[in-house]
């Protein structure tokens, strides 16, 4: 069976408990966060036993950045990573399709044309998986979603508020399978 990992960042500035209470309420939030989209974005999600070769022995795959701060940031980085390979991946097969008779320059930009009118249905995947992803949906490739800005599209500033203060977020992550089996899930 195909499936993706996501590393889901939760803040826990507001939890309180031992450790096994700490990652029961961050699996809560994340399965929370995640209910909605079941049976649309993916057939059923559930905690990672293991992530991008690193095996996880917490309970509900939780990863708490005061306790195991270099497995979270290890992990915070390969989320990231896994990421950009989905956005590379979905924009090279869209880029596949392009024009470029129809290519316009605009400064040192170049402009694209695409049309997606649903007559291309690959084009459409791929179109639907970056608008999704910068409304913030949590898909199952997106490879790292912020819980608390509700979408999985960070800027630097809040990437680099999260890598200089660990102990103040855990990570948890899940193993979702898609919806369609696809050939860029590990």
């Amino acid at each position: 069976m195909k499936f993706c990992n996501m590393a889901v960042v939760v803040p826990v500035d507001q939890l309180t408990g031992s450790k096994a209470a700490l990652s029961a309420q961050v699996w809560g939030q994340v399965s929370n966060l995640l209910m909605p989209a079941l049976g649309k974005l993916y057939r059923q999600f559930h905690p990672a036993n293991d992530a991008w070769g690193h095996k996880l022995t917490s309970p509900f795959g939780v990863v708490l950045g005061c306790q195991e701060p270099e497995l979270f940031l290890t992990l915070f980085l390969a989320g990231q990573q896994t990421q950009q390979e989905a956005a590379a991946f979905h924009a090279a097969a869209m880029i596949k399709k392009v024009d470029m008779d129809k290519a316009q320059k605009a400064g040192d930009s170049l402009i694209c044309p695409v049309v997606v009118d649903g007559s291309d249905p690959e084009l459409m995947i791929h179109a639907l998986w970056h608008i999704s992803l910068q409304k913030g949906a949590p898909l199952p490739d997106c490879g790292i979603y912020y819980a608390a800005l509700g979408r999985a599209v960070a800027s630097q500033e809040e990437q680099r508020a999260i890598l200089s203060n660990p102990a103040g977020y855990a990570l948890c992550v899940v193993r979702l399978s898609p919806e369609v089996e696809k050939d860029d899930c590990i």
